[in-house]
């Protein structure tokens, strides 16, 4: 009901066919018009309809596990890695930075800050996706569209699940569960990032550190197979500021799709650049306890 024929006189099977090859190729509109047979400006407009339509019902493709399920992913979490996996997680955390067009400049009155942000340190336009997988590289949770000059801790205090972990993790997480990430995020009972390596890490601090990595890679592995099955996403030649983030999440979606019906994707992991936080300003008195309190048992 969400899509239909009515605004585009093309069937819905057909649009829902050029907006997946829209999404998995990087071919402009001329090139897919000609493709599908169709006019430039109705490929355009299937895509925008798609990218309305999966935005909508994403709360129905990535959802957020409680009460058994999320149980359940914390055990398949501890089976995927065996004696060397990290307790009690219930979803990986990183941030993914997908490449742009030099911001817009072109066509919109973008004021040059604002262009500016959308760069990152190395002067390349980009925007953020944030991602939380599941044991099944599953998207439980996603926050897309960022500039790319964003650190990854504000990003997450910015997003709704970032606030929720931070200020009540009760309501997202079983009790004594969190997720975890790397060092670019801020340490809080709901959220295990591994111990700084200043070269005099402790036995016990490399076991976690280890641990930790070993189950954290799932995020990694997840962004590679997003990426690598929607080539859209190596570069988005879009104009508008924001269809960027749309495609994004229409993209986390359809990955879920593929994923629930078991139609894997094999491709390298995408390792990201870690900006570690310069100060433990943020971390709360309460996760530090309880990182050393699994820091302890880890080492038993």
């Amino acid at each position: 009901p969400i899509l239909s024929s009515k605004s585009v006189k093309i069937n819905v099977e057909k649009q829902v066919l050029l907006f997946i090859w829209f999404m998995a190729n990087c071919e402009t509109h001329r090139q897919i018009s000609n493709r599908f047979n169709v006019a430039e400006s109705t490929s355009h407009a299937i895509v925008e309809n798609c990218l309305l339509a999966f935005n909508e019902i994403a709360g129905k493709l990535i959802v957020w596990p409680s009460g058994q399920t999320a149980l359940n992913n914390v055990k398949q979490f501890d089976r995927l890695r065996g004696d060397d996996s990290f307790p009690n997680v219930v979803g990986c955390i990183d941030g993914c930075h997908v490449n742009i067009l030099y911001p817009w400049e072109k066509r919109t009155k973008m004021p040059k800050l604002d262009r500016n942000m959308f760069c990152n340190r190395k002067q390349v336009p980009n925007i953020i996706l944030q991602g939380i997988v599941d044991a099944n590289l599953m998207f439980i949770d996603i926050f897309a569209g960022w500039p790319g000059r964003s650190h990854d801790a504000r990003v997450y205090r910015c997003s709704k699940i970032g606030q929720k972990i931070i200020n009540d993790p009760e309501s997202v997480l079983p009790p004594s569960c969190h997720i975890i990430g790397d060092g670019a995020y801020p340490l809080s009972e709901g959220l295990m990032i591994p111990f700084k390596d200043n070269g005099h890490l402790t036995r016990e601090q490399k076991i976690f550190n280890k641990k930790l990595s070993s189950s954290r890679i799932l995020i990694e592995q997840a962004f590679g197979k997003l990426i690598g099955r929607f080539r859209k996403l190596k570069h988005m030649d879009i104009y508008k500021k924001d269809l960027c983030g749309k495609i994004v999440t229409a993209a986390c979606c359809l990955h879920n799709v593929c994923m629930s019906v078991k139609d894997n994707f094999d491709c390298d992991p995408i390792s990201t650049e870690i900006n570690f936080l310069e100060s433990n300003e943020e971390e709360a008195i309460s996760g530090l306890e309880k990182r050393n309190m699994l820091c302890h048992l880890l080492s038993i």
